[in-house]
């Protein structure tokens, strides 16, 4: 098994093999946190191999599973779009561990935690790499399943049960959704392979499966419409968002971190492979008219999901409902800019879905720590306590300044790509970015404000975890770093991805060329 297919498979493996460790080990806590950070370790040092291998070919990156090609067998094509989100989300996610160790020291169940951490790896990491529509439905589900399991790890809390719940209903609706949409492309396209249907939605010849069959413009408008109804829940999009201001705040900080910077970029990212990829580039005048009236639709939305993302921020007193909206602001902004159907629109979205999961994670890790320390959400209840947290503050800091847009922190630069990108279609829509930036920065600096200057409610001696505070102080290095090296990043990373995600017949052409070398086909 090469790169490719060993990168979601080493958390699967992990993660089946933890609550026999745990039995074996009598539930030592320090084994399960080191059992877990080498699983995400390991998952880590293989997703940046799989990175430098997408940048060093001029193709996607091709595994087969037991050698089954497309279009029979399940496969999974990764291009330079993938790698480089599947490098962030592996890097995140062993961050996250080392956080949670400290975070959850006092609760029980560390051991299934873990389980359902490295599942939610393994599944993000397969959405990210499948070349297969009916395997990205799996990998979403496998996603989704340990999502809701760790919104309800307090599960003694009713706040998070009914959370959780909540969020499993809505969301086992999307996928549904998404799988009718799956049904329908079966049947008109015969077949659910991406890189095949590209070829038929394009009109090319692909082997095995056929002529597509009936009215395929009729057939991907309505596929595609549920697909993006199920997209859109699982980002969070106004109006399918109300399952996220109470699933994000009842986990565990750690878990919010995740489900904000990366479980909602699922969405996004399937979005992208389904409108750039499969119904990319030139195509017949009928389908055309569906991308077309969807990109409408999706920027609309997106633009009411921003606005309203930031103005419910200045309504919330608990601190992770504020950030949880702003995770509805900054998801508003992704669709935006991939409704608009161009390669600087795909460039805008790239960029900030990264810098997003970077500062977002930042945020609600800091935020944790004092949640952490004061056993509360109120940010009535964290008044004052930044004098005595100075690592926490200082991150609390650098993430609200850098997802406001204030140079020279990373978000400023992906904010400054959206509005461009916009700009090109419409200048009010590039004032969607301003105001909702704006609206925001108000809702930032009232928590700022409260938790450094505000005079505390009641008197409390706080410390900080060595460990978290090494997680949050690299995160905003990163932040900085990312903010200071935008331009090289921009052109050696963002540019390539972007160029080949939308280079639809190179899609098609590697996954036949990698059959035809199998003798297969």
């Amino acid at each position: 098994m090469d790169v490719v297919g060993l990168t979601p498979i080493i958390p699967v493996l992990f993660a089946f093999g933890l609550p026999l460790t745990s039995i074996i080990i009598k539930g030592n806590r320090k084994i399960i946190q080191a059992y877990a950070l080498v699983g995400t370790g390991l998952t880590l040092i293989s997703a940046f191999k799989l990175f430098q291998l997408a940048y060093s070919s001029d193709k996607p990156l091709i595994y087969t599973f037991g050698k089954w090609v497309a279009p029979i067998g399940i496969i999974y094509e990764v291009d330079r779009t993938s790698a480089l989100i599947a490098l962030v989300t592996a890097a995140l996610m062993f961050l996250i561990a080392i956080y949670s160790y400290r975070y959850l020291e006092h609760e029980e169940g560390l051991e299934w935690y873990y389980t359902l951490y490295l599942g939610l790896e393994a599944g993000l990491l397969g959405v990210l790499l499948t070349g297969d529509a009916f395997n990205l439905f799996v990998m979403i589900e496998v996603t989704s399943i340990a999502a809701y399991a760790l919104v309800a790890f307090y599960r003694g809390r009713r706040d998070a049960v009914h959370a959780a719940l909540k969020y499993a209903f809505i969301g086992a609706i999307g996928t549904t959704m998404y799988f009718l949409a799956l049904g329908i492309l079966y049947g008109a396209f015969g077949t659910v392979n991406l890189a095949d249907l590209t070829a038929k939605v394009h009109g090319m010849d692909f082997p095995l499966t056929g002529a597509p069959v009936g009215d395929i413009v009729v057939a991907s408008g309505v596929a595609l419409a549920l697909a993006t109804w199920a997209f859109l829940i699982k980002s969070a999009i106004v109006p399918n968002h109300f399952w996220l201001p109470e699933a994000h705040p009842a986990a565990p900080s750690s878990i919010s971190a995740v489900l904000s910077g990366l479980v909602v970029n699922v969405g996004v990212y399937s979005l992208i492979r389904f409108l750039y990829t499969v119904y990319g580039g030139e195509l017949a005048p009928g389908l055309a008219k569906v991308v077309g009236t969807l990109g409408t639709v999706l920027i609309a939305l997106g633009a009411i999901s921003a606005l309203f993302g930031a103005l419910m921020m200045n309504a919330q007193r608990d601190v992770k409902k504020l950030i949880a909206y702003s995770t509805i602001m900054h998801m508003g902004y992704l669709f935006m800019a991939v409704g608009l159907g161009t390669q600087l629109g795909l460039q805008a979205a790239l960029f900030h879905i990264i810098n997003h999961a970077i500062a977002k994670a930042l945020l609600f890790l800091a935020a944790g720590m004092f949640i952490h320390a004061a056993g509360s959400r109120d940010i009535s209840d964290l008044a004052g306590l930044g004098r005595q947290m100075p690592v926490a503050t200082f991150s609390l800091a650098i993430a609200t300044l850098s997802l406001v847009g204030i140079p020279p922190f990373n978000v400023f630069f992906s904010k400054l790509l959206l509005f461009n990108a916009l700009m090109e279609k419409s200048f009010a829509l590039a004032m969607v970015i301003v105001v909702s930036s704006v609206t925001a920065l108000v809702a930032y600096m009232r928590v700022l404000y409260r938790v450094w200057l505000g005079k505390p409610s009641r008197e409390v001696v706080m410390g900080e975890s060595g460990s978290m505070a090494f997680v949050v102080l690299l995160l905003a290095a990163a932040v900085v770093v990312i903010g200071l090296a935008a331009p090289v990043i921009l052109q050696h990373y963002i540019e390539p991805a972007a160029a080949q995600t939308m280079d639809y017949r190179l899609y098609i052409q590697t996954a036949l060329e990698y059959a035809s070398r199998l003798k297969i086909l």
